[in-house]
This record gives structure tokens, sequence and C-alpha cells, in this order.
């Protein structure tokens, strides 16, 4: 797997989410990182594939997120996803993403109850970013740029973390390669893609203050 063209997106991220972490201050802490895993669903194109073969527990994402105010804030995030035929596991492509999202916190946002929202959150995240897509068939990298909206519900652990349970809509503007690897267009002609990810984790709050924006 080449992660060349990864690396040169993923440094600059990771010095700007270092230098910002320093800088955290403020009467509640602003920082959070999280983990997470599941299963993802690809939904379009579905030529040459049996969906429910591709529906497969292959996917994780690591994020970073800063939030300015306790309604809004924005996401870093790096995700993969293998779509491979369970017959054939050499059969497939694998997918890094990265991207950037502005997120919204629902309870406060809607001003729900605080009772209810002291131990129970609710995010949404909408952004874009560029997908790494390597199919098995070729031995280059393909650069697509993508779409994505999701929702994170959040279940208070303690002040330092949450589990998480999220489910996300992913568009890839110009596809040319099947989930199952194979050239879509003898004419190198692009489609629309999109899939589907449900998954859990873990979120870990950063900082000094007893209290994180999302439940303050």
């Amino acid at each position: 797997m080449n992660l060349s063209p990864l690396r040169t997106y993923l440094f600059p991220l990771f010095l700007f989410f270092t230098f910002s972490l320093f800088s955290q201050n403020g009467e509640y802490n602003r920082w959070s990182a999280e983990v997470s895993t599941g299963i993802h669903v690809p939904l379009a194109p579905n030529d040459g594939i049996s969906r429910k073969k591709y529906i497969a527990f292959k996917q994780f994402q690591l994020s970073g997120r800063y939030m300015f105010s306790d309604k809004f804030g924005v996401k870093g995030h790096y995700g993969f996803n293998r779509f491979a035929n369970p017959d054939d596991t050499e059969i497939g492509i694998s997918l890094n993403r990265l991207g950037l999202e502005g997120v919204a916190n629902l309870g406060r946002i809607l001003n729900v109850s605080y009772r209810l929202r002291e131990r129970l959150g609710l995010l949404i995240h909408v952004g874009g970013g560029i997908t790494f897509a390597q199919p098995a068939t070729i031995s280059g990298t393909e650069h697509i740029g993508n779409i994505m909206v999701g929702l994170t519900g959040q279940i208070k652990l303690s002040e330092s973390f949450a589990f998480i349970g999220d489910l996300s809509y992913i568009t890839n503007l110009k596809q040319h390669y099947a989930y199952n690897g194979a050239l879509l267009d003898p004419n190198f002609e692009s489609v629309s893609g999109s899939f589907i990810t449900v998954s859990i984790g873990i979120m870990y709050y950063l900082g000094e203050n007893k209290y994180h924006a999302d439940w303050y």
C-alpha cells in the first residue's frame, strides 16, 4: 500500500492539532479525540457486486475536534475503508480518507433540558475531504473528492470519556472504480459513488478544566 500521498496531508494536519492543543483555555475544555470502528454498506455504484457480500467490519476512523463554543466546532478526521469480496479478498478497493467537517451540538441548539443532555448528547457533522483510492486492479492511487454528513450519539461515561455511536453517509464525487476494484467505464467516465458507515467508539476529552463544551 502506497501511503506517500496520505503522509503529505497528514503531516500538516498533525502540526495544526498539536499547536492548537497547547493553546486551549477558557471556562471549559474545547478539544476531544475519538477512535471508532464498525461496518460499512456500499450503496452506489453496485456494478459487479452483491451488496450484502461487501457489508463488512472493515472500517475505522480517527478524529480530533475543537469546539469554538458549546454549540459549534470543527473536526478533522482520517478514515479507512476496505471493500473486499469475502470469496476472494484480493478483489476489492481500499479507501484512505482525510476530511474536515463542521460540528454542531444539537442538544444545545435545540435547548434540550439539561437533565437529558447531562449524560446524553447528539452531534451533527457535515463536511468534505479527499479520498485516496487504491483498487486491486491497478498499482496506482486515484484521488477522489468526497462529501459526508453524519450523526454522532454520545453517552457520557466520565468527565474524560464518552461512548459514541455514529451513522455517516459519504459521497464520492468522481469514482472510476467499483467496490470490487474493477474499472466502471472503458472510456474512463466517472460516476458518483456512496456508502454508509455505522460505527461505535470512544471519545476522550482533553484539557485541565472540569467540563468539556459538550457537557457544559
